[in-house]
């Protein structure tokens, strides 16, 4: 019997009572480069199947109600129903799960912000995927206005963002930082090299600003596993996958959460 495998939890999610989780690249199956808990959905289907198993034993769901779609870097939310398989083909960059459904949801990263969303009032749950195109794009604001369409108080929600790359690694160019300030804040540009015409982002920061003009609360949003060089993807190669370190030879990451 295989041991269960490491994943990160939000202290605020699990005291709510969601099944959730961040994986890290240990306890899995897959080969090198992607060892060994690779999520990602183009490779070794056997590998990915058992990496699957083993992830919805140590969170708590059941693999056959894993839900998930073909990433885009855009706005789009789908709600989980039907078939996973035909799920998995269509466009979006956020899942919901509905109340009494017994339905996972999840994105796969490697440098992006995985972002989960709970609403202890009904139960319901998302996953977005936000990068920053998405983060301008709006996915979280989109994931966040379906909850509370759907009976949530903004102020009541619950966010946790898992490992991503830090504002020690994402170096980009003044657009790019630009365009993410002004659809977060200012905040999301850590420092600037004027010489070079680029900028570092926080992707955390950013992500964090837009969802508190959304209306959650900052002591809500929780940071998994921290602020700190400690939860850069790019930074931690034992522990982490990271695209912007490791290219096409990056495995996935993936953060999934049930609803309740």
């Amino acid at each position: 019997m295989a041991e269960p495998i490491p994943f990160l939890v939000s202290e605020a999610l699990r005291k709510a009572g969601f099944a959730h989780g961040f994986s890290t690249r240990a306890g899995g199956v897959s080969e090198p480069p992607y060892d060994s808990l690779d999520f990602a959905t183009l490779r070794d289907p056997t590998a990915l199947r058992e990496n699957q198993r083993r992830l919805a034993a140590a969170v708590g769901f059941d693999p056959s109600r894993l839900y998930q779609v073909h990433q885009v870097h855009g706005p789009e939310l789908l709600v989980a129903e039907g078939d996973p398989a035909s799920l998995l083909r269509q466009e979006a960059d956020a899942l919901v799960a509905e109340p009494g459904s017994g339905h996972a949801v999840a994105v796969r990263v490697a440098d992006c912000v995985p972002v989960l969303l709970a609403d202890p009032r009904t139960g319901r749950v998302a996953a977005a995927h936000a990068g920053w195109r998405g983060v301008v794009a709006d996915v979280l604001g989109v994931a966040v206005r379906h909850l509370v369409q759907r009976g949530a108080d903004a102020g009541e929600l619950l966010a946790a963002l898992g490992p991503c790359i830090g504002p020690c690694c994402f170096e980009v160019g003044a657009d790019v930082g630009e365009s993410l300030a002004r659809a977060t804040s200012s905040s999301a540009i850590a420092r600037r090299d004027e010489a070079r015409g680029k900028v570092f982002v926080d992707l955390r920061a950013a992500v964090r600003a837009q969802l508190r003009e959304l209306g959650l609360r900052d002591e809500a949003i929780d940071d998994v596993p921290d602020r700190t060089s400690a939860g850069c993807t790019r930074c931690d190669a034992q522990r982490f996958y990271s695209y912007r370190r490791d290219g096409d030879s990056s495995g996935r990451l993936i953060a999934v959460i049930a609803a309740r």
